[in-house]
């Protein structure tokens, strides 16, 4: 088979891609990027563009195997990085690298297989220009006779491993999802370097979201660093696709609610209005402790969080307080659905009872069903007074102060990860879980914490939030280093003075005996 020159001309010529580019001219800006990566020389004109979306001056020598593309929606990334696969696939010389009997792979990894399916259709479309070189295709993987395989990957670390990885595309990688897995971009891509090959290449591509996750740390680090080998670029719809009607641009911003939210759909710009709402080290920090049983003449308080049984889950907290360690979560209890509500009830009260639980304070939006059949166990609901967001910002500086000690609990610690604290007119915050997550355990957990809280507060009905300047010095990268930590905490807690009364620990009250 004839090679093109260089992925340019694969792009160009009719002999190769060009069929698939309508009008490559549209393509000019993404074909800088192409070329940086390969190192290809660069007119007056292409340096430019080149500095305004990397920041830097100049291209490495040797171009570049890492990188992560930051662009605006539709500008056309998933495609590009369909055709990087596809030049790899065909020209990437691979079998340079293999054993007799083994093969190279092309993974193309999105946030579910329907997204992924939607750059393999692409490298389907370009290799139906070349029917001699497929030995054979699947709905998930193109094999072809070079020994190089094409596969689509959900964002999941461990099904990567055990493959000779010729190259990894990772589409949407801000979007990946959290439940399972504190940070999954950077699980997937830790899991991916030690398998590549010599000369192996890791490209992700996504829209911006938030100002934390790994995709905006790597921009943190290496955008506008001219020496650094991991390449960040940067760049707006329009830009890279000057073929999206400029109509339609200009009403998605027309909207005041829907600007800031465009600025990051279409201009790539991270989103400021959302931050995370605990840092990791902060959470950490309070997750120290195991399941208890019950003691006698110790009051224990419960919070529940009830669902229907068939998205969310239905979750139960129980806590008590201690002179020393402040509130401390016993038991953490969660049912996934789908599951029996009769059932969970029954035994949630059984495990209410146990513990000298009566009355149990429930999520407010979790609906009234659960009323009757808890009472007929013989156990009294009461709706909670404030709203999961209102719960968590309270909770959030319970956690900053270490006023809590939490289970060592993996979702628990995920969910708490995972959730967002979002700037709303008003002045009041909301903290809620990512789209299409959930935060039941977090929920159970933050809930009976905040109702103890105000169960010993004797003068203040409860604590009112984090001010936006603590709250942003919590987040900050530096927490890491423990006197940082402690400083900041100190910080926090001279913040907070003035709501603190009754004891020295602050917690206003004499501890409760049965």
């Amino acid at each position: 088979m004839i090679k093109p020159r260089d992925i340019i001309e694969a792009i160009e010529s009719p002999s190769f891609f060009g069929p698939a580019f309508k009008d490559p001219k549209t393509w000019r800006n993404w074909m800088v990027l192409l070329k940086a990566i390969y190192a290809l020389p660069l007119t007056d004109e292409e340096k430019d563009i080149f500095h305004q979306c990397t920041g830097r001056q100049t291209v490495l020598k040797d171009g570049y195997r890492e990188l992560y593309c930051v662009a605006g929606r539709h500008s056309g990334k998933t495609r590009t990085m369909a055709t990087l696969a596809t030049y790899e696939a065909l020209w990437g010389n691979w079998d340079q690298y293999l054993a007799k009997g083994e093969r190279a792979y092309i993974f193309l990894f999105a946030v579910d297989r329907l997204q992924a399916g939607v750059a393999f259709n692409y490298v389907r479309g370009f290799l139906e220009s070349f029917p001699d070189e497929i030995e054979k295709i699947t709905t998930d993987e193109i094999a072809l006779k070079n020994r190089v395989t094409i596969m689509v990957k959900t964002s999941n670390f461990a099904s990567s491993r055990g493959f000779s990885t010729a190259a990894c595309f990772l589409d949407e990688l801000a979007f990946y999802p959290t439940e399972q897995y504190a940070s999954p971009a950077e699980e997937l891509i830790t899991a991916l370097l030690p398998s590549l090959l010599p000369n192996g290449f890791i490209i992700g591509a996504s829209s911006p979201y938030a100002r934390f996750g790994y995709l905006w740390d790597a921009y943190e680090m290496y955008y506008g660093q001219d020496e650094e080998d991991i390449l960040i670029w940067k760049a707006g719809t329009r830009f890279l696709n000057p073929t999206f009607h400029e109509g339609t641009f200009a009403r998605l911003f027309k909207s005041k609610l829907r600007r800031a939210h465009m600025e990051t759909e279409m201009n790539a710009e991270f989103r400021f209005d959302i931050e995370a709402f605990l840092p990791d080290s902060l959470i950490k920090g309070v997750m120290t402790r195991q399941p208890t049983l019950p003691e006698s003449g110790r009051a224990y308080f419960a919070f529940l969080d009830p669902s229907g049984g068939r998205v969310d889950s239905m979750t139960l907290g129980i806590a008590h307080v201690e002179e020393e360690d402040g509130i401390v979560l016993d038991r953490l209890e969660e049912f996934t659905p789908p599951f029996s509500p009769e059932e969970v009830v029954a035994h949630f009260s059984g495990l209410m009872k146990s513990y000298g639980i009566s009355r149990c304070t429930s999520d407010r939006f979790g609906g009234t069903w659960i009323e009757e059949p808890f009472r007929k166990q013989g156990i009294v609901i009461e709706m909670a007074e404030l709203t999961a967001s209102e719960i968590y910002l309270e909770f959030q500086v319970l956690v900053s102060m270490n006023k809590v000690k939490l289970l060592d609990h993996e979702k628990l610690y995920l969910q708490l990860r995972a959730l967002e604290r979002r700037a709303r007119s008003g002045g009041r915050d909301q903290v809620t879980h990512p789209e299409g997550g959930h935060d039941d355990c977090a929920n159970a957990a933050a809930g009976v914490c905040v109702l103890i809280r105000r169960q010993f507060c004797s003068r203040m009905p409860a604590l009112p939030v984090l001010g936006h300047h603590a709250a942003d010095r919590l987040m900050t990268p530096s927490l890491a280093a423990s006197r940082k930590r402690e400083e900041i905490r100190r910080s926090c807690e001279d913040e907070m003075h003035r709501f603190v009364t009754g004891s020295e620990s602050g917690w206003g009250g004499k501890i409760i005996r049965k």
